[in-house]
């Protein structure tokens, strides 16, 4: 190496640079896991990672050596590979700068509080990282997350209209139900999964037909009152009853229909009657596989509010 450092235009790394962390270095407790910095392999008493960026580079001189009986161009040949090497080491440097200076290598403050989606969605903009400084790329992905909430806000809303919500305490209401109800078919999908227990396979499934259901199913056949149906409903933890009227309650009674695939059929059909693919009943007979005949009572329902055509 000290042959290398004596010719002519290179560069190579001073280990005596300095290379601290700039900013506060928050405390790691053994119970959160590796670090950053220990999954990166940074030694910060060497100040190196390990393995370096392009980890390969002194290969391309590991066996070179300048000798008196270099010709000409055999001299020339091996100040180029110098060279070479030399941008090599300095793209290294330029990253390992770029990383410390940046702060990389311990969690954001900003990103700590996301959610798993929304630390993927910031991942994305990483490349981007490099033409900002640091409080520029912050704002920038504050920025991209408030859009994002808002974005997911408009959609949620949007569905807890379509499933009969007239204010923003019944859209809330109706979310939270959703909210629990997939967490609940989660939880018991896992279980499930997991064979923790055979009470888990008895369990009933929110979205599951009626006719999975066995015979001590709380399901009632047609013609019962809506009310009784309703109480069956909550008991199997069909808590999506309470956004229905008297009248889907009967219609869910009399079709064997849960009221979450109830509601998930009108967002579908009204989505599409909207988008000008639905005009008429049989439109809407492939979008589900279930009978015909408890699609087009659906959409009856839909035509009575006024969004589909009779």
């Amino acid at each position: 190496m000290a042959r290398i450092k004596d010719g002519p235009g290179v560069k190579v790394e001073d280990p005596q640079v300095d290379r601290n962390f700039k900013g506060k270095k928050p405390s790691s407790s053994g119970s959160e896991g590796p670090s950053l910095m220990e999954l990166s392999g940074y030694n910060p008493k060497r100040q190196e990672f390990d393995p370096e960026y392009d980890n390969d580079a002194e290969q391309l001189l590991a066996e070179m050596e300048f000798k008196n009986t270099d010709t000409e161009e055999e001299r020339e040949l091996k100040l180029r590979v110098l060279h070479i090497y030399s941008r090599r080491l300095d793209e290294r440097k330029r990253r390992k700068d770029f990383i410390l200076e940046r702060n990389l290598l311990h969690p954001s403050p900003f990103k700590k509080d996301l959610t798993p989606e929304e630390r993927a969605l910031c991942r994305r903009f990483d490349p981007f990282m490099r033409f900002y400084s640091k409080e520029e790329h912050e704002e920038l992905l504050q920025a991209i997350v408030k859009e994002h909430r808002i974005l997911k806000k408009i959609k949620e809303l949007n569905e807890a209209q379509v499933a009969g919500c007239h204010t923003a305490a019944e859209a809330d209401r109706y979310l939270e139900h959703k909210r629990k109800i997939e967490t609940g078919e989660t939880s018991r999908r896992l279980k499930h999964n997991a064979q923790i227990g055979p009470s888990s396979q008895d369990a009933p499934n929110a979205f599951m037909s009626p006719d999975s259901v066995g015979k001590d199913s709380s399901i009632r056949p047609a013609g019962q009152g809506s009310s009784s149906y309703a109480n069956d409903l909550y008991i199997m933890g069909f808590y999506e009853t309470q956004l229905l009227s008297e009248t889907e309650k009967l219609l869910c009674c009399e079709i064997h229909l849960p009221p979450p695939v109830y509601l998930k059929m009108q967002e579908v059909m009204t989505k599409e009657i909207f988008s000008g693919n639905i005009t008429k009943k049989s439109d809407a007979h492939p979008l589900f596989k279930i009978e015909a005949s408890k699609v087009d009572r659906v959409y009856d329902m839909l035509a009575k509010k006024g969004i589909a055509q009779a």
